[in-house]
């Protein structure tokens, strides 16, 4: 459709396009995340080999990863996309992903971040949990993606843009 539609509609059509890839991999981390139930397929994984399969467009991701950590790379993954994706979406176009402490995966990007009051009302709901209508799907995801590894996801304090720390236990 975008090869054969007229000039004024090609934009319309790429954004249905991008939002139906998003809406894909929503829906692929929520299914991942609902058949592992509580039957995580942990790994040990070292370095960030397992994070070049996971190339966002527009995004320009660089690590650090230093520690390791023990996850069910499906569930990981997933959660990672989500938050890539929240950084494009927000208006990131640079994030670093770290590993401050074992089993810690931090992603800071450079995006505008969120006011004072935002940052504590999503932490409060990422806390105790109570998502809808305050925290979007991918903060949610990433949060039970933590909470199934018996972590919690946080969010830190960043210099720049917006910070996320998903703790494994």
């Amino acid at each position: 459709a975008l090869r054969e539609c007229p000039p004024h509609l090609s934009q319309r059509l790429q954004n249905v396009r991008t939002a139906s890839a998003r809406l894909q991999r929503v829906v692929t981390a929520l299914l991942s995340l609902f058949r592992s139930g509580m039957n995580l397929q942990r790994q040990t994984l070292m370095g960030d080999s397992w994070l070049s399969q996971m190339p966002m467009e527009g995004l320009t991701i660089q690590t650090n990863i230093t520690q390791p950590l023990s996850a069910d790379l499906d569930l990981l993954e997933a959660a990672m996309l989500n938050l890539l994706d929240n950084a494009l979406r927000y208006g990131a176009r640079n994030v670093m992903v770290s590993t401050p402490a074992v089993n810690t995966l931090r992603l800071s990007d450079d995006g505008p971040g969120v006011s004072a009051q935002r940052y504590l009302q999503l932490q409060q709901a990422l806390d105790t949990q109570s998502y809808e209508g305050h925290t979007g799907l991918g903060l949610m995801l990433a949060d039970m993606v933590a909470r199934a590894h018996g972590g919690r996801l946080t969010l830190p304090a960043a210099k720049q843009g917006f910070a996320v720390e998903i703790q494994l236990s």
